[in-house]
């Protein structure tokens, strides 16, 4: 009965984003006090310090006062934002616990996937106490532990154990199949996984009761006007869990400017406000990440930093793809970039350095 209220419900919703999916408006910069060219000054530096920057987009209070495009991109272009996936999931987890299908983030992670619940130490097995040790802590493991970067797993997400978890025929086995940090439990320590992100978008899809895109395409997606283009699968045929969504660079900027307006559009609560605030929230510590300057905290799957005094929010990816909101500031800032073999990390950091010259400029 609640599936047959729910087909009904996503027919509005829809309706109300032909409303919002129009356009965004525009303003100069120097309506809102920029030096004249000084935007354009900020992206011609981008370009050259980030040569593979294909984006790049300013709003600031109601209006979109800065938009660029290089390398024969433009605003129907698509992008793979990658690892800034993972803001929209935890948006798509927070849209899940308004409709009832989430009830809690402390739900215990093999209680959300019983299918991986294994008890591997038998007598006989070879390491029977580590394993033992391991499947203890296993099942301690929660939801919250996964969005927030602390499943005491592990793992270097930017060492070989990254490139055998894709490669591997279920990444979700071969995640929980990890051995624990001898020195912290769950829950204690940040350590940035995508392993765990990929399996709390594996347990999400578990709690909702038809396909997860369609569910997001219904109550995110559309309602704020946006378009997913592409969501990269698995082996086992599951949305990846934080990585590979394809979104045009308005559409990055229109998600940007939802959590900007703290969940609402047009009148319409797409995603709950106390949910944007506790997301964006310190729920890890983490005062130091090296492609993200004056790093203060990490929330659900969304990265913090101090700029010039002002709080930043962050949903950040590799190469460059950032969606950067400075809620006091009414200040959003888009970049899109193209990967490839001799680019990766420290594109973030220069970008965000740019990015603070654009905030020190900006008028309340």
């Amino acid at each position: 009965m609640r599936n047959l209220y729910l087909l009904f419900l996503i027919i509005p919703l829809q309706l109300t984003a032909q409303n919002t999916g129009k356009s965004l408006p525009t303003a100069l910069p120097e309506s809102r006090g920029y030096a004249a060219g000084f935007l354009k000054t900020i992206a011609v530096e981008a370009s050259k310090q980030v040569p593979n920057l294909d984006a790049f987009l300013i709003w600031q209070k109601d209006a979109l006062i800065y938009e660029k495009y290089f390398h024969n991109f433009n605003r129907d272009s698509t992008f793979n934002i990658k690892s800034a996936s993972k803001s929209v999931l935890s948006a798509i987890a927070g849209v899940a616990m308004a409709q009832g299908y989430l009830k809690t983030l402390d739900t215990k992670v093999l209680d959300a996937l019983p299918n991986y619940n294994l008890n591997r130490h038998t007598p006989g097995t070879w390491f029977a106490e580590d394993m033992k040790r391991d499947d203890s802590i296993l099942q301690t493991l929660t939801l919250r532990n996964l969005i927030t970067m602390q499943t005491g797993l592990e793992w270097n997400d930017f060492g070989p154990i990254c490139q055998a978890f894709v490669n591997s025929s279920d990444p979700v086995r071969f995640t929980l199949d990890l051995p624990f940090s001898e020195e912290y439990a769950p829950g204690k320590k940040f350590n940035y996984c995508s392993g765990g992100a990929h399996t709390f978008g594996v347990a999400l899809a578990r709690h909702i009761p038809f396909d997860l895109w369609k569910f997001a395409d219904s109550f995110l997606f559309a309602p704020a006007g946006m378009k997913l283009q592409r969501w990269n699968t698995d082996a086992m045929g599951r949305y990846i869990g934080g990585c590979d969504m394809y979104f045009t660079a308005h559409d990055m900027m229109r998600f940007g400017i939802l959590y900007l307006k703290k969940g609402k559009i047009n009148g319409l609560q797409i995603i709950s406000e106390n949910w944007v605030k506790e997301s964006t929230a310190k729920q890890a510590q983490l005062n130091y990440w090296d492609v993200l300057p004056g790093a203060n905290g990490y929330g659900y799957f969304w990265w913090r930093r101090q700029s010039n005094k002002h709080q930043v929010y962050v949903a950040s990816g590799v190469c460059g793809q950032l969606i950067c909101i400075v809620p006091d500031l009414e200040l959003v800032i888009v970049t899109a970039c193209s990967c490839g073999e001799e680019n990766g990390r420290a594109e973030i950091r220069k970008l965000h350095l740019l990015m603070d010259k654009i905030i020190a400029a900006t008028k309340k």
